[in-house]
């Protein structure tokens, strides 16, 4: 990991937000859920993580990430340096699983950079894009165990509609174009029109 000072200003803000957001009970189910997945162990009990960093250096060499993906695949399709020695070794595992997963149907959006995870700078969307990609997993039928967090993604449900009904909506007047059915000026008297008094009895 990269050596940084303490941070301050709008960066430590940012810090402070980013630490709120990261919440360690579900980083410790999505890291047994991928030790049932993959069949291997983290060095260390995840059980006995205490931080986000904890967390981010049990996934930080990508070897764990790369092995999940093709347990999710059925095959081996992403590239593995199984023994990461060197930093850039390791940035490349966890780049082949971002890609792999990309390709896999987790959006952009939900995926994290590699500094997130190796330099444990937001860790949160590191959580967030395994939570994501196992529901994506789960859509598409993966061979491997899925627990009860796991959120079931929504399907589309087109509605065709024949020809008749879909013109049935033009003799509808929309809101829009106004009403009859609210208020209305009657009994209301022209502008500058003078009072009308009238005796009591005279319509």
């Amino acid at each position: 990991m990269a050596n940084h000072g303490p941070s301050y200003g709008l960066s430590r803000e940012l810090e402070k937000k980013n630490n709120a957001r990261f919440s360690l009970e579900e980083a410790i189910e999505v890291l047994y859920w991928i030790e049932e997945a993959t069949g291997m162990s983290f060095e260390n009990d995840p059980a006995q993580f205490s931080t986000s960093q904890h967390v981010c250096d049990a996934l930080k060499d990508g070897v764990m990430l790369a092995v999940l993906m093709n347990r999710l695949n059925g095959r081996d399709i992403v590239p593995c340096n199984m023994r990461p020695k060197m930093p850039f070794h390791k940035m490349e595992n966890i780049s082949n699983f971002l890609q792999a997963a990309k390709n896999y149907g987790v959006s952009e959006i939900s995926l994290f950079q590699t500094v997130d995870l190796y330099e444990n700078k937001q860790p949160y969307k590191v959580i967030e894009c395994l939570r994501f990609l196992a529901a994506v997993a789960q859509a598409k039928g993966a061979p491997v165990p899925f627990p009860q967090w796991v959120v079931k993604l929504a399907t589309n449900n087109p509605r065709r509609f024949d020809e008749g009904t879909m013109r049935s909506g033009d003799t509808v007047i929309p809101l829009q174009y106004g009403t009859n059915k609210c208020a209305s000026q009657k009994g209301m008297t022209p502008y500058g029109l003078a009072r009308q008094i009238k005796p009591d009895g005279m319509q």
